[in-house]
């Protein structure tokens, strides 16, 4: 089970309840030959991985703000380009889009806070999570490799391992099989900020990296 395509089948089987996934559905598709560069900054995956990462996004645990084009954001409180996000939407909204905030685990100390926006997706709980305000919120052991089934349930320990291990299988949705080499994919550590979004092309895209006011901009004009 070492290398990244065994790891990638295991996630893959355990997202057949939220994302209504067959078996091996990430597996089965055609692999593309590379991603396609959008604009600077911006990569773009078409097709049925696009459209696969789409139903995980949708089906993962998030905090939904605004009206407008969908985006997706994975966001912690301890990473400094989201705190500098923040800084630019400082109620988390942005005119013009919806944006669905996934909480990211960037730290053991952070855990306790993901927690409670888990079980709490609201706007106030999500301003206190950026704000560091949930800092009375004890740490929660996880497993970040869990590849049991990703359904919302259980007690804190597994709520948290499936919520990572949704994250970690969007990203092998998007990055392992976007044409990039393989050992990049499911190998490598996640990072944050991730953004995720449609245009009205279709195509699913992702850009990583220090996301905010210019790049939404950008994107009112894609």
């Amino acid at each position: 089970m070492g290398n990244v395509w065994n790891r990638r089948q295991v996630l893959a089987q355990a997202a057949l309840a939220p994302a209504a996934l067959s078996t091996l559905a990430l597996s089965t598709l055609a692999k593309p030959a590379r991603a396609r560069i959008i604009d600077t900054g911006f990569e773009g995956l078409v097709g049925e991985r696009a459209e696969v990462a789409l139903d995980l996004l949708r089906a993962s645990r998030q905090a939904s703000f605004g009206a407008g084009k969908d985006v997706w954001v994975w966001i912690s409180s301890l990473c400094p380009y989201c705190q500098k996000y923040f800084r630019e939407f400082p109620d988390l909204t942005v005119p013009g889009f919806r944006v669905h905030y996934i909480p990211f685990i960037l730290g053991e100390g952070e855990t306790g806070a993901v927690l409670k926006v888990l079980n709490d997706p609201s706007q106030a709980t999500f301003l206190k999570f950026m704000r560091r305000e949930l800092n009375d919120a004890p740490s929660v052991a996880y497993n970040p490799f869990y590849t049991g089934a990703l359904d919302y349930t259980g007690n804190a320990t597994t709520l948290l391992s499936r919520h990572h291990a949704h994250i970690r299988l969007v990203q092998s949705a998007y990055d392992a099989d976007a044409g990039f080499p393989v050992e990049t994919g499911l190998n490598r550590q996640l990072s944050t900020p991730r953004t995720f979004f449609r245009t009205q092309k279709g195509a699913l895209l992702m850009w990583g990296g220090g996301f905010g006011k210019a790049q939404f901009e950008r994107l009112r004009e894609l």
